[in-house]
């Protein structure tokens, strides 16, 4: 059975790659976006709560990772805008 926090996660990581498809095709501008950056990271971290609260050790590492990265890279991406 999927959990709640898996469909939210998910949902998340979805709207935020269209968000990212809206800035690349439609306005095109092709640098990572700082909100589909934020949402996907919110999602990695619903799919990492769903992992940990299952016991599933590896899956919740790796999605933490995951959120670590994008998160990271959101950071980086906001600092090089003016």
């Amino acid at each position: 059975m999927i959990s709640a926090w898996v469909i939210v996660g998910l949902t998340l990581i979805i709207l935020g790659w269209l968000v990212q498809l809206y800035y690349s095709a439609g306005k095109k501008n092709y640098s990572v976006s700082f909100k589909f950056v934020v949402i996907y990271g919110v999602g990695c971290i619903l799919l990492v709560i769903d992992a940990f609260q299952k016991e599933q050790t590896l899956l919740w590492i790796l999605n933490a990772v995951t959120a670590v990265i994008a998160l990271a890279a959101g950071f980086f991406a906001k600092k090089a805008r003016p």
